[in-house]
């Protein structure tokens, strides 16, 4: 690949020239696509305290060559997925942690119930997120559904105690080696059915994540581990650091905003964040309208608290202060020149 094709990636600070590339200490990775999105910047800052990224784009561009010296191939959607692991192949580098998080691009690798077993309690719903190395699954936390919708987002508590029976670790363990996942970090949903010693655990799916991932950010916040560090950690083929720094709550939620409005720039118009919220983003739902010449507006808002009542009452307080200030955009502009913009 020519040296032009690749461009480093600095998260606060302007791109370095590629002779400051082999003198900085940190080992490379090469990113593909660099399409975190405004949400997912806190997973590039995170990976770049400990790697140099250097970003290239999510097309084929012929059959380009890895760089010598870069230790694994990284991305944050499903969209550069196939490029990256092509790239990782070609050049002998860690392709487990890649692989596992395409299996997201599907539906999802689901395992039926057994025959008779009762329906799911909801509110015995969650989701385990595990982090495999070496073919074992290790949980780092556990998210539940944020509101009765599980779509609408998740809370996170560090000391949430679906992670201290042996039984959880167990299904989620037998579920990763059964289908056969060696690397990488996964969300499996779990469903608790039964009452005391009758209780029943079982895992109806398992899907791979990027590490851009929302439910990775609240992870982190919520325990202090460096999810997307972890995820980089694992593409290079590195031990990745799992200890807890912290003991608390952090909620993510997605909140629709409307009316829908025809393609144009938005900003979010707030006058006081709330308490607890710890950051708030903007996006248009693929950045395209549907037939109706109108898009889908949603808000991403993370909030931090002491637990996750804390964290639901902040979000609550959040969604009744948003406003969206709306551009049109003009005939003449083209639709794969606008951006997303965010608080």
């Amino acid at each position: 690949m020519a040296s032009e094709a690749l461009a480093p990636h600095v998260c606060h600070g302007t791109p370095l020239p590629q002779a400051a590339l082999a003198a900085d200490g940190r080992p490379v990775l090469l990113l593909v696509g660099d399409e975190a999105g405004s949400h997912g910047s806190w997973a590039r800052c995170g990976i770049e305290r400990h790697y140099r990224l250097l970003s290239v784009p999510t097309g084929d561009g012929g059959q380009a060559a890895v760089p010598s010296g870069v230790r694994g191939v990284v991305a944050f959607h499903g969209t550069a997925a196939d490029r990256a692991l092509s790239l990782a192949e070609s050049a002998g580098l860690p392709t487990a942690a890649l692989r596992t998080a395409a299996r997201r691009r599907a539906v999802g690798t689901r395992r039926p119930a057994p025959s008779g077993e009762p329906a799911p309690d909801a509110a015995l719903t969650a989701v385990v997120v595990s982090v495999v190395a070496d073919g074992l699954a290790r949980p780092l936390f556990v998210a539940r559904p944020e509101r009765e919708a599980a779509d609408s987002g998740y809370v996170v508590e560090a000391a949430d105690p679906l992670l201290r029976r042996g039984s959880v670790t167990e299904a989620v363990r037998a579920v990763h080696q059964e289908l056969g996942i060696h690397g990488g970090l996964t969300a499996t949903e779990i469903h608790v059915t039964g009452r005391g010693g009758d209780r029943r655990i079982t895992c109806r799916h398992v899907d791979g994540l990027f590490g851009a991932d929302p439910l990775l950010r609240a992870g982190s916040l919520a325990t202090g581990i460096d999810c997307a560090l972890v995820w980089a950690d694992l593409a290079a083929g590195a031990r990745p650091d799992l200890v807890p720094r912290r003991r608390s709550a952090a909620a993510v939620r997605f909140i629709r905003v409307g009316p829908e409005l025809a393609l144009g720039t938005e900003d979010l118009d707030i006058d006081e964040l709330p308490g607890g919220i710890w950051e708030v983003h903007l996006e248009t739902a693929g950045n395209t309208a549907d037939e109706s010449g109108s898009a889908t507006r949603t808000v991403f808002a993370v909030a931090v608290g002491e637990d996750a009542a804390a964290c639901r009452r902040a979000l609550d307080l959040l969604a009744g202060t948003l406003r969206v200030r709306h551009r049109p955009r003009p005939a003449h502009t083209d639709e794969r020149t606008q951006r997303r913009t965010h608080a």
